[in-house]
């Protein structure tokens, strides 16, 4: 068998935010951590290898918490797209009735390993707290969808999609101040680690809130695209792309981005 080992760490949000949320596992925790196989778009995936630990009634794990799993080598064939996923369930309320518990931490980005080049050990797989419906004010949201595509001055050689390593920011963003930062209105990130490619044309959808809109402002979207370890910029868009107001489309926006030289 083979081993692949880690550590479960704060998403880089909380890390730069500390003070917003307890950095540990609380008490009477299950952490699940799984090894899952997610070659396949259109069905679940299937789970290769899983570690559960678990808190005592008094006491919770301050991050980095680490995990080892176990795997049979044999049945991995190198097209195959492997992932970490980390699931942590408040349990105290549900050991009783057999229920999981309460959803508390969740991975919410692709953590590739094993195979196409990705890393077999000191895998740091992230995670985020979930916010209680307590918490969080339930906001009424709208999404503006679209598609990436690479403009035509792109070579041929070049315009097959984005990635390995590469992080995609798309931003909805109010512009109507000419002499002022834009403002950040909704955005969505992609995030590709080694070994994946996203074909273009790359479909996007941002979520925002009506009620941020005002018909008489301008709004524009923005893609930038960074190495993903170095925050260099790799394409981006160059023409402004007007949304939502003064008659400029609302869903399916095609937004053009060039490559950087």
């Amino acid at each position: 068998m083979a081993r692949i080992s880690g550590t479960v760490v704060p998403s880089l949000n909380l890390k730069a935010n500390p003070g917003e949320t307890a950095l540990e596992i609380g008490s009477n925790s299950r952490i699940i951590v799984q090894l899952l196989d997610v070659s396949l778009m259109d069905t679940y995936s299937a789970t290769l290898s899983e570690d559960v630990i678990l808190t005592g009634d008094d006491q919770g794990f301050k991050f980095p918490i680490p995990f080892n799993l176990t795997y049979n080598a044999d049945t991995i064939r190198p097209y195959q797209s492997l992932t970490i996923a980390v699931r942590v369930y408040n349990v105290s309320s549900s050991l009783s009735s057999g229920e999981e518990g309460e959803l508390t931490w969740v991975s919410t980005l692709r953590h590739s390993v094993i195979t196409n080049g990705n890393p077999s050990n000191s895998v740091e797989v992230e995670v985020d707290p979930v916010p209680k419906y307590s918490d969080t004010p339930i906001t009424p949201k709208n999404t503006l969808t679209g598609q990436i595509k690479a403009s035509a001055s792109v070579p041929a050689s070049s315009n097959h999609g984005v990635g390995p390593n590469a992080k995609i920011l798309i931003q909805l963003l109010d512009v109507s101040l000419m002499d002022v930062p834009s403002v950040t209105v909704g955005e969505q990130s992609i995030v590709l680690g080694a070994g994946e490619v996203i074909p273009f044309p790359i479909p996007f959808g941002i979520l925002y809130d009506p009620k941020e809109i005002d018909d008489r402002n301008v709004y524009s979207v923005s893609v930038r695209v960074e190495e993903l370890h170095s925050d260099n910029l790799l394409w981006i868009s160059t023409w402004a792309n007007n949304v939502l107001t003064r008659e400029a489309p609302t869903e399916n926006v095609e937004i053009e981005i060039d490559l950087i030289q």
